[in-house]
């Protein structure tokens, strides 16, 4: 008799609790329906933006099931929409930059004043001139993924004089290019360098969507009970900055690839007598180095979002290159009709770090701007000659930089 209670008492224990569980399974299905998000949910998807998956970020709220079919959102996509199951785009872009050179050690002139006995040691002020850039390569906008191509040109250069040698003053001009008395002295400088770059870049968002706790989902499930009344606005739907139709509060960009570089400079100076002639058959000298390097390039951006869409953001980034290459440096001097070279040749591993900061604007899914200042550094290309005056040059200084700033301004569009 006990047996038979107990084991009466099990089955009404089990069909209660396979009841229970039929009736959660109802429940669900309810939350499960088209155009209905439960609170629960739409608090977690705000914060649970990721799928779990290797394929990327899906939209907040559950709006895309998964990225792994077709990446499909809120029509935002490029014009490989759907291959492989990839929402791919074809990026380009092209920048305008205003920048100078800085090099470490720039020596135009020496101004020795007799009278005051103060010798002033003078450098070529680079100017600021337009340069430009074009990149451009194919994103994978379901991982963040991109392979990236990238052209950069920059030029500038400077001169000085005329500078007169007076009874108090005497010029001195590196390899005893000297105007006489009562003569003068002017000089040039120019820097040419081209990059070339191939590299793979990854986008890892941090942060949930900006736009309320649905997100910017409303292209596939804009309704009352989806995402609110705060973001099914016209001026919120489908109008994201990010290719999957929302933006995090943050990400983080790594890049790394390839790079090819073709650096030249060149400086000289030119002595006058008071008349304005050459002193004898174009007293002179000019100095001119070439680097050409490949090697490799790292780095990392990082970018904040501002707005209910996120269509402002600000960024830094820096990066770092390792090139391998030759460098060879030549000076002529033309001084009382006779010429003489001074030349170095070596294989150098060149050191390479870049750091720019801006911001950029969302102009719709498929246009941004962004504007910015940039820092770059290219170690042991600078003006490496020396010079003990009065016994031409001494020595070859291989401690100097090449350096540039500057201001830049990009257009992106992408299909």
């Amino acid at each position: 008799m006990r047996l038979k209670t107990w084991g009466t008492a099990a089955l009404v224990l089990c069909l209660s609790v396979a009841g229970m569980a039929q009736a959660q399974q109802e429940n669900n299905r309810e939350y499960q329906m088209p155009g209905f998000v439960s609170d629960e949910s739409l608090e977690l998807a705000s914060y649970n933006t990721y799928d779990g998956t290797d394929s990327g970020y899906c939209e907040a709220g559950g709006c895309n099931a998964s990225c792994d079919s077709g990446c499909s959102s809120s029509g935002s996509g490029g014009m490989f929409d759907g291959l492989m199951d990839r929402q791919l785009q074809i990026i380009a872009g092209a920048e305008y930059i205003y920048a100078r050179a800085n090099f470490s050690q720039a020596l135009s002139y020496v101004e020795n004043n007799v009278a005051d006995n103060i010798v002033t040691f003078n450098q070529y002020d680079f100017d600021y001139n337009s340069s430009y850039g074009f990149y451009g390569g194919i994103a994978d906008c379901c991982c963040g993924g991109a392979i990236m191509f990238d052209f950069q040109r920059l030029q500038s250069d400077a001169v000085y004089g005329p500078v007169s040698d007076t009874a108090n003053t005497n010029i001195l001009v590196p390899y005893e290019v000297d105007p006489p008395a009562g003569g003068f002295v002017n000089g040039f400088a120019s820097v040419d360098l081209k990059s070339y770059g191939a590299s793979f870049e990854k986008t890892i968002p941090l942060g949930s969507p900006l736009c309320g706790s649905g997100g910017d989902c409303c292209d596939t499930c804009c309704g009352d009970d989806c995402c609110g009344d705060d973001c099914c606005g016209d001026d919120c739907c489908g109008d994201s900055c990010g290719c999957c139709g929302w933006c995090p509060a943050w990400d983080l960009t790594w890049n790394g690839g390839i790079r090819y570089a073709e650096v030249d400079w060149q400086r000289g100076s030119n002595a006058f007598q008071d008349t304005g002639t050459a002193i004898i058959a174009e007293d002179s000298y000019v100095t001119e180095m070439n680097f050409d390097g490949f090697g490799f390039r790292t780095g990392l951006q990082g970018r904040r979002y501002f707005g209910r869409k996120g269509k402002f953001s600000l960024f830094a980034q820096g990066d770092i290159s390792v090139l391998l290459g030759d460098i060879d440096i030549r000076t002529s001097v033309v001084e009382g009709g006779a010429t003489s070279v001074f030349q170095d040749s070596c294989t150098h591993i060149v050191p390479v770090t870049e750091v720019e900061m801006g911001g950029t604007y969302h102009i719709g899914c498929h246009a941004s701007i962004t504007a910015g200042y940039f820092f770059s550094a290219w170690h042991d290309l600078g003006m490496r000659d020396e010079y003990d005056f009065g016994l031409q040059m001494s020595h070859y200084d291989d401690a100097n930089i090449l350096g540039f700033d500057g201001f830049f301004a990009r257009a992106e569009v992408a299909f």
